[in-house]
């Protein structure tokens, strides 16, 4: 296959990947509230609202705002820290825990059927290309960038 016609194949099946009824249950660990306390769980304590913005890749006005809305969920608990007044601790409460575990239940109940419909050997193929997909980004970007000189 040409190389267009390939580039063109690749994205009309992301496109397609996209469109999965599953994407935004995915999608919930990659951006916004579940994301945010997915890192927090992940931390075991307090991380600081400051590394959840930078691991998030979003400003510290739309972690604020996460924050407050997981705290109200009873998700969170924030304390100043006691060693460092201007420090807030961020933690994971038992029910924040709870959510993501529910969470992290209905998505392997969802991967072990997608792997029962694709079969083992071409589930380890599909995470192998993923795995190399994940691990040759930097280097793609850095060409990109190189590319438009930026």
């Amino acid at each position: 296959m040409e190389k267009d016609a390939l580039c063109e194949a690749f994205m009309e099946q992301l496109w397609r990947m996209y469109k999965l009824e599953i994407m935004p249950y995915l999608g919930e660990f990659l951006v916004g509230e579940t994301a945010a306390l997915e890192y927090i769980a992940m931390h075991r304590g307090a991380c600081t609202p400051s590394e959840i913005s930078e691991a998030m890749r979003v400003s510290r006005a739309r972690t604020a705002n996460v924050l407050r809305s997981l705290r109200e969920k009873g998700y969170v608990d924030m304390s100043t820290d006691e060693g460092d007044r201007r420090r807030v601790n961020v933690t994971a409460t038992e029910a924040g825990v709870n959510c993501l575990e529910r969470k992290h239940a209905f998505l392997a109940g969802y991967f072990g059927m997608y792997i029962e419909e694709i079969g083992e050997e071409n589930a380890a193929r599909m995470t192998e290309l993923l795995k190399l997909t994940a691990d040759c980004a930097p280097a793609l970007m850095e060409r990109l960038k190189d590319k438009s000189g930026q």
